[in-house]
């Protein structure tokens, strides 16, 4: 369980923010809330948000004022939180090119954490409605009405976290990344779900029909194309093997949670609309590079999720059924 509070939700937002920083984040997120005439100090002054102020929120080393946290519960800021995140935060701070990964790990954060579960239900449905802005902006109230000096019990390390810590690393020493295996000559079994939607790709290109690699002959930079693909996926099935028969990693504990995260952290960019489905395939595979993988699941993985594995599992979430480059003609 996630502690979810102003300094873990800010650390997410953060994700989808062009050279970010502390103070910055903390002065956009905040004005709604010290702009109130009934938010003031000690000294009956209006808050300024200073460096100083944002680094000790950020690092949890001091909690959010208590009239600041009462103030998040107040009708008026709940009514409008929405629109000043719209305007302020989403069209005035989040890069769209990072807001899929951004708002993948803000999910991810809602959904694991130590809210009550009527809140984050109310939260998921905003997000799945595609009202971010409430979204974004209703759980930032939320996270500042939390004890911001919480921390999750993962970031306190006792003396046996460390001596867990110092054998993860001798693992890894002495399991370096396995070399990828080269892809075969000929289309095998476990790769007809992908290769096939590749044909169907390159079909809408050129109206040209393809059954096997060799018919790509006559198209060098759709064989090009069509050669990565299958590169990058060998490097997801080589961790994928070498993860279950060396190291024991069981599908549950490994995989699948990697192919769930990766799916969380494409699947925006896979459903907007492009002029060709190759675009659609491009723009994915771009985008997954980027995908941060949690640390833990880093971890578990041995380190060994980089580019070329991260944009092998989305073939494999084709494999699954779960991704489509295609436009879906069925009007039914």
């Amino acid at each position: 369980m996630r502690v979810f509070n102003y300094a873990s939700y800010a650390r997410t937002l953060e994700l989808g923010i062009s050279k970010p920083n502390m103070t910055k984040i903390a002065k956009a997120l905040f004005e709604p809330v010290i702009s109130m005439d009934t938010v003031l100090n000690r000294n009956g002054n209006p808050y300024t948000i200073t460096p100083t102020r944002a680094k000790s929120w950020w690092e949890q080393t001091s909690d959010i004022p208590g009239n600041i946290k009462i103030a998040t519960g107040t009708p008026e800021l709940i009514n409008s939180i929405g629109e000043y995140f719209n305007e302020n935060i989403i069209d005035g701070l989040i890069n769209q090119m990072l807001e899929s990964q951004m708002y993948s790990a803000m999910v991810t954060l809602v959904r694991d954490s130590d809210l009550q579960k009527n809140e984050i239900d109310e939260l998921l449905q905003y997000y799945e409605e595609k009202d971010n802005d409430e979204f974004l902006g209703r759980a930032f109230l939320y996270a500042v009405a939390k004890d911001n000096l919480q921390k999750d019990a993962a970031t306190v390390e006792t003396p046996i976290d460390a001596d867990i810590r110092t054998f993860k690393e001798l693992i890894k020493k002495s399991h370096k990344k396995p070399v990828s295996i080269t892809p075969p000559d000929e289309i095998e079994d476990h790769e007809l779900g992908y290769v096939q939607e590749l044909y169907h790709v390159y079909h809408e290109e050129t109206g040209e029909e393809y059954a096997r690699p060799s018919d790509l002959d006559s198209q060098p930079k759709l064989k090009k194309n069509f050669n990565r693909q299958r590169k990058d996926y060998y490097c997801a099935e080589t961790i994928h093997r070498e993860l279950r028969d060396t190291i024991r990693l069981d599908e549950t504990e490994g995989f699948d949670i990697l192919k769930d995260e990766m799916f969380d952290g494409v699947i925006t960019t896979c459903e907007k609309d492009y002029d060709s489905s190759l675009q659609r395939l491009t723009a994915v595979m771009e985008h997954a590079t980027g995908v941060p993988i949690s640390h833990n699941l880093q971890d578990r993985m041995l380190d060994w999720v980089g580019p070329g594995e991260k944009k092998g599992v989305c073939h494999m979430l084709v494999n699954d059924n779960r991704l489509t480059w295609m436009e879906d003609d069925d009007d039914d």
